[in-house]
């Protein structure tokens, strides 16, 4: 009896033990925010204290694995959003011509004049949209980073939303490796009894 309650009494403070850990580790993944000094050292959060190299690899991962500028090009200049552009570019040049024509020019020339015009800027917007549009966004994607603006976007946001949008998703799983913690410390605390024990 007395053994079950040595072995007993060092599991649960094992448990115990395990649980406090992995509860203040999870809590030290966001607190403190801001860095405390406790006996000379420097105490800060995980993420707070790692934003800036965090913001900078989900930029890079973003950048190189999800959205490319490539694939924004492709998306921008695919056949359906192609004939958007046109018809926008027309319909514009069509009011504008129209509107333009002074009211003293007969209907019927007013019309093949706002046709003509048309035409022409049907077969340049074509003609730009097949061999500028594709250079010109090429070299504009050389100036804008999409991990750049990934990682501004991330160093700007709230480290308090962050971590309510961490815990949101996440929240099972960091309960779960708190338990574990105790389960881990319980069953080390019935190991270390059975030690003690043989010796």
């Amino acid at each position: 009896m007395h053994f079950f309650l040595q072995m007993m009494f060092l599991g649960v403070v094992g448990a115990a033990i395990g649980w406090i850990t992995n509860y203040i580790a999870v809590i030290m993944l966001f607190k403190p925010i801001k860095p405390v000094k406790i006996f000379g050292i420097s105490i800060q959060g995980l993420i707070p204290r790692r934003r800036d190299e965090i913001a900078a690899s989900i930029g890079k991962v973003v950048e190189d694995e999800l959205v490319s500028m490539d694939d924004i090009l492709d998306k921008l200049l695919n056949e359906d959003n192609r004939n958007y552009i046109i018809k926008r570019i027309l319909d514009d040049v069509d009011i504008a011509v129209e509107k333009n024509i002074p009211s003293f020019i007969p209907k019927t020339l007013k019309s093949m004049i706002v046709n003509y015009v048309v035409g022409i800027v049907s077969k340049e917007a074509e003609k730009f949209l097949d061999e500028s549009a594709a250079t010109m966004l090429n070299d504009m994607s050389d100036k804008i980073g999409i991990a750049e603006i990934v990682e501004e976007k991330i160093k700007l946001f709230e480290l308090e939303k962050l971590e309510k949008i961490i815990l949101d998703v996440s929240n099972k799983e960091l309960k779960m490796i708190v338990v574990l913690g105790g389960v881990l410390g319980f069953v080390i605390g019935i190991l270390q009894a059975f030690v003690v024990r043989m010796l």
